[in-house]
């Protein structure tokens, strides 16, 4: 087994260093082509948005930190372009693997085509949702990396902690467009590991239909007041004492009735800025409550390369490009015991 794990490494890094070869031969090939158009919230001598600044609110928030007063001033803004997007998705879709990504994330993205993104068959549709970064990593290696998986969805916003609700609700209308015959969608972060059968054995029969949003469900939270941290909050924005039940950004699933019922709700919802958050509050409008599962590990667990445990769990937060493909390799060893049971 040890002998099979570390071959299946040093091929998959051999993989990785393959692709980055082609990547930066191809942006050289490329050099002096046409370059992402830059979105409106970013530093002063960007080019102008179509979508003009809202001084009023800009002028009531003075008290508060840079990146929220940048947030209230263009929070109506809420319609971007697609810049690269991905093949549409089969008509015996079952599940669609939305996965938030950064443009600089190429081995997050890499370990995830070669571990459980490939998992489960045609029926799975894998998509990487970006925003635009800079100029690191450079548009035309995302371009070639878009022609060479066809899984990239980049919007014309800035890739931003604040934005990743833009990523919400864009990537709705994205579905509803391009894919709107997924059964389920399980949306994620690019460093979490899921074990693909365990997904597909919790989901087999259910009717999609039928309401769910089913994750690491967080009740009574208590909005951020620390003004050093990226999850600051102030009153003015939330007045609650908490927030909503939501599941944890980490990882969650949906059916394809809350999908097509949550973008209605996003649309006419005001944008927050913590894009977990912002999805429980629109499922309280929608008066669905999100379910909790145990297999759902949105904050890591205490043994983090124990195969075992992971035979037994859905999905798993916070795992390194090189912890995900040993993993991988771990838990589809037909030669390892069985499953630890599911943590409490």
């Amino acid at each position: 087994m040890l002998r099979r794990l570390g071959w299946l490494v040093l091929y998959s890094l051999a993989v990785l260093l393959l692709s980055c070869l082609l990547f930066f031969k191809k942006e050289a090939m490329l050099a002096g082509g046409p370059v992402a158009s830059q979105p409106f919230w970013a530093p002063p001598g960007h080019r102008h948005s179509q979508c003009l600044p809202n001084h009023t609110v800009a002028n009531a928030s003075l008290s508060l930190p840079s990146r929220h007063r940048l947030f209230l001033t263009y929070r109506h803004c809420r319609n971007f372009s697609i810049l690269l997007e991905p093949s549409g998705c089969a008509q015996d879709t079952f599940l669609l693997l939305a996965i938030k990504s950064q443009p600089g994330h190429v081995e997050r993205r890499a370990a995830i085509r070669s571990t459980w993104g490939r998992a489960g068959g045609r029926r799975l549709k894998l998509v990487f949702l970006l925003g635009v970064a800079g100029p690191t990593p450079p548009a035309q290696l995302l371009a070639y990396e878009s022609r060479e998986f066809a899984d990239i969805l980049q919007w014309d916003f800035v890739q931003d902690f604040f934005n990743l609700t833009l990523k919400e609700l864009h990537l709705q209308r994205w579905v509803a467009a391009a894919c709107p015959q997924a059964h389920l969608v399980l949306n994620g972060d690019d460093g979490i590991f899921v074990h693909i059968p365990n997904v597909l054995e919790f989901l087999d029969g259910w009717d999609p239909a039928q309401d769910l949003l089913v994750g690491d469900v967080i009740c009574q939270a208590l909005p951020n007041r620390n003004t050093k941290v990226k999850y600051f909050i102030p009153p003015s924005m939330y007045r609650a004492r908490h927030y909503p039940p939501y599941a944890g950004g980490g990882g969650y699933v949906m059916s394809r009735a809350t999908v097509w019922r949550l973008r209605a709700a996003m649309e006419e919802a005001e944008l927050f800025p913590i894009d977990d958050v912002f999805v429980g509050m629109c499922l309280r409008k929608l008066g669905v409550s999100p379910t909790h599962h145990a297999g759902f590990k949105t904050f890591g667990i205490q043994r983090p390369l124990d195969p075992r445990l992971y035979r037994g769990l859905l999905l798993v937060h916070h795992l390194s490009p090189l912890e995900m493909w040993t993993m991988w390799a771990l838990v589809t060893d037909e030669g390892l015991s069985c499953a630890a049971p599911l943590p409490q």
